[in-house]
Formats: C-alpha cells, sequence, structure tokens
C-alpha cells in the first residue's frame, strides 16, 4: 500500500455501476478513513446513480425548484452532503468519478488537485471533439453558458473524496427543476446534446482513464473490486468506532 503522503503508486480504478447515493456516500468517508491509515491506495470509483439532487457546504435547499411531494413523484431524492459547492443533480447517464487521494499536508495542493480534476474533464471532452471551459467564479466545467461537469471535494485531515459528474447522456429535464449551482441565467448541458447523438458511458471510459494517467502522472490499474472497497471502508469504520 501507498503510505500517507506517498504519490508515486497507482491509482486503483474501481466501477461500482449504479450506486444508492447514501450507499456511495458512506463507503468514500470509510474509504478516506482507511487512506488515511495507509490501509488502501489513492482511488477513483465510477459509477453512476438513480436520480439524486445534492446540496454542497455552500449551497440551499431553495435552489431546488419543487417540493417533497413533486420530488417523489420525479422518483428523485435530495441529500445536503458535505462537499464544497452548491446544488446539483446526479442520474442515470452520469459519470460519476469519486477520487480518494492523500494530498498530505500542504493546502496549495488542493487548489492543484481540483484543477487535476478539471483538466480530466477538460481533456476527456476534447477526445469527442467538444471544448471544455473553467470560468473562476463558476466551479465545474463549462460548454458556452451551460454546465456539462460538476466538480465539488471534501478534504478530511489531507485526504480528499467526492469529486466529478461528467454529464455524458442523462435526463437533461432533470436539471429543470434546480439553480444549477445557485446561479439562475446558467444551464446544463451533456456530451449527448454536444455531440448531437446518444453516447454510451463505455465510450467515455477510456479517454477519461487517459487522462486520469497523463494528469497525475501514475498509473491506473484495477487490483480491487468492489467488494474489496466495502471491506476494507467496513475495518476502518470499526476502528473509527472502537476509538471513540
Amino acid at each position: 500500500m501507498t503510505h500517507r503522503g506517498e504519490t508515486a503508486g497507482a491509482i486503483q480504478l474501481v466501477q461500482a455501476g449504479q450506486m444508492d447515493y447514501a450507499e456511495a456516500w458512506a463507503l468514500q468517508r470509510g474509504l478516506a478513513a482507511a487512506r488515511r491509515a495507509g490501509a488502501v491506495d489513492d482511488l477513483l470509483l465510477l459509477l453512476q446513480h438513480p436520480p439524486t439532487y445534492t446540496v454542497g457546504r455552500r449551497g440551499t435547499r431553495r435552489n431546488l425548484l419543487i417540493d417533497d411531494a413533486t420530488l417523489a413523484a420525479i422518483g428523485a431524492t435530495c441529500y445536503a452532503v458535505d462537499r464544497g459547492g452548491d446544488i446539483t443533480f446526479h442520474g442515470p447517464g452520469q459519470l460519476v468519478g469519486y477520487v480518494i487521494m492523500d494530498l498530505g499536508g500542504a493546502q496549495r495542493a488542493v487548489r492543484r488537485f481540483v484543477e487535476r480534476l478539471e483538466r480530466i474533464v477538460i481533456d476527456t471532452l476534447a477526445a469527442f471533439g467538444v471544448t471544455g471551459q473553467i470560468e473562476p467564479a463558476h466551479p465545474g466545467v463549462w460548454v458556452d453558458r451551460d454546465k456539462i461537469a460538476a466538480l465539488g471535494i471534501a478534504v478530511r485531515r489531507g485526504v480528499t473524496y467526492h469529486g466529478f459528474a461528467l454529464n455524458v447522456d442523462p435526463d437533461l429535464r432533470y436539471f429543470a427543476y434546480m439553480i444549477p449551482c445557485g446561479i439562475p441565467d446558467r444551464g446544463a448541458t451533456s456530451l449527448a446534446r454536444e455531440l448531437q447523438r446518444p453516447v454510451r458511458l463505455a465510450e467515455v471510459l477510456p479517454p477519461l482513464i487517459e487522462a486520469v494517467q497523463a494528469t497525475f502522472a501514475r498509473e491506473v490499474r484495477r487490483d480491487l473490486t468492489l467488494d474489496d472497497l466495502r471491506q476494507i471502508a467496513g475495518r476502518a469504520a470499526a476502528v473509527q468506532a472502537a476509538g471513540r
């Protein structure tokens, strides 16, 4: 395993299919604890969620434009979460990447880490001929005035979790029920909309993984399974509970 503060080893990739948001959130927290303990290498968890709105630390539920009854009627849930940023949507057709990575003690590493996530998304889009842009005042990756990827992270004791959400081919109607990132005059787009054709997540994985390897200058490996991660996170959670 890679020890605290070391980044020369491989990044372990696990594809988790579709996972309930609450389960994935708990899994990330357990894996972040395991990473701090040196029990696992840096990780990239790729998955999808069922329809879910999340509100970050700087956000407000007021940017969700529907009440609980309507939320239930459209088959979605909403969580207030511990990442940065405002409101965003997760759903089928969106590729979510959760990055559990030890940044060490330097605070400047956080900004650099976010810039690397932005670069990964921009390079992935470029592989399809789509130009992604960043705006310092508005986190995420944009195509003109529409957001194509949301970014939001949490960092606890030098280890990251949460990450990015790239709109590959989701149902964009769900974005009409919120004010994206709390910015009233902005919208949402997807790779499928920009290309004017359906796009499968499987098409996006090779350029995304290539971008991860190039951006972090590290190998991406697939030595672990989702069951492995659940066991690692469970052991870390048990150690934490015993220490309280």
